[in-house]
């Protein structure tokens, strides 16, 4: 059996590959040559699923597909239709069959473009992205289409807004065991906003044994029945200032979802209260100081804005809910370029077998138990 070493995780996906992957004896591994093999099965998964669909576009015969593999017909005529990524997005369809994304980071790519009908545009969020994906999780990789999106179209993006929020609704789903799902499709800001509220509520409340989850649905529920206390919110929205007095039309960020039309940025700020944001030559947020260990409101805030609003351990996408110092206090000091920003889950990880460093540039380096090392920098605005 071929010595399973971490350059394997380089090589791109082969018949060699999955050689390996279908003889290896995975009780006799090692976590590390665990590690690698998990990569090389998600690399080696994402290239057959590139030779799947070109082998479906291939074939006329939909019926004929569908009796083979045994799925309803009306099935293989979607698969079929979105078999056309392929030359839609033709760099990151290739990035599918290197193994280097997944299938499911290529349809979430697909859904941000399919509404734009001129192909030099969709060509153009394809080039914006081909580079960058390989790195992103599905989530940040949705944000980062987004975005490409909103460049490449302003005004289309906006109009797709408009048409977008007459989706909104409220839906109702059975589920088993006396339960049942109630859900709600708002404008991201709306939404944003009402989330923050009950996340409010849940820190209001004594400590209990129910779970954050189960608070918030609770939360939720006396809101609803009208039992709820008035609280103020507030969601922030970074819009860079040539949006702001309508010079371009680049998209604004709102804070825990990602990039928002620039329509919608200006109405928030023309009804809110919002204060400058200064940004270095990297456009990564300037830092404000303080020789306290707590920071205060102001240098908290700049600390969340300077990380994007999400935990900065690599490929976590979850609001900040706690702020760290990198280098411990007090030789570390609490600054804006100091204090990290995390979710509770990561935080801790940082403190138990996980460690973090800092670079002068903001480049933060974590190291893992298995000795893997990752890297996350700045939001760049």
């Amino acid at each position: 059996m071929k010595e399973i070493t971490r350059e394997l995780e380089a090589v791109e996906p082969s018949g060699v590959m999955v050689d390996l992957l279908l003889g290896v004896d995975v009780e006799s591994l090692t976590d590390d040559q665990k590690l690698t093999l998990l990569i090389l099965t998600r690399k080696a998964m994402a290239a057959l699923h590139y030779v799947e669909l070109s082998l479906v576009r291939g074939i006329e015969d939909t019926a004929e597909i569908a009796m083979a593999i045994h799925e309803p017909e009306q099935s293989v005529v979607r698969q079929k239709e979105y078999s056309d990524v392929l030359d839609r997005l033709p760099r990151c369809a290739e990035l599918l069959r290197r193994g280097e994304i997944d299938a499911r980071r290529l349809k979430t790519v697909d859904d941000r473009v399919v509404h734009l009908t001129d192909p030099a545009l969709i060509s153009q969020v394809d080039e914006a992205l081909a580079d960058v994906a390989p790195g992103l999780t599905r989530t940040q990789l949705a944000r980062r289409a987004t975005k490409a999106v909103a460049e490449a179209d302003p005004l289309g993006y906006d109009q797709r807004r408009l048409k977008a929020r007459e989706d909104r609704r409220v839906e109702f789903t059975p589920l088993p065991d006396g339960m049942a799902q109630l859900s709600i499709i708002l404008p991201a800001i709306d939404a944003r906003q009402a989330y923050d509220l009950l996340t409010q509520d849940v820190r209001a409340l004594l400590k209990d044994d129910r779970t954050t989850d189960q608070k918030r649905a609770d939360a939720f529920l006396d809101r609803f029945l009208g039992y709820g206390v008035d609280r103020t919110v507030q969601v922030h929205v970074t819009i860079p200032v040539e949006t702001l007095i309508g010079l371009t039309e680049d998209p604004a960020l709102l804070d825990g979802y990602g990039p928002i039309a620039a329509d919608s940025a200006r109405e928030l700020a023309m009804h809110g209260p919002w204060a400058g944001l200064l940004l270095d030559e990297y456009r990564h947020a300037c830092a404000i100081g303080t020789h306290t260990y707590r920071p205060n409101a102001q240098t908290r805030t700049f600390s969340i804005l300077r990380d994007g609003g999400t935990c900065t351990a690599p490929g976590c996408t979850t609001p900040i809910q706690e702020l760290d110092h990198t280098i411990p206090w007090p030789i570390g000091k609490t600054t804006a370029t100091q204090l990290k920003g995390y979710c509770a889950h990561h935080h801790h990880l940082k403190h138990r077998d996980y460690t973090a460093t800092l670079d002068e540039d903001g480049t933060l380096h974590w190291h893992t138990p298995q000795g893997r090392h990752y890297t996350t920098t700045p939001h760049q605005y």
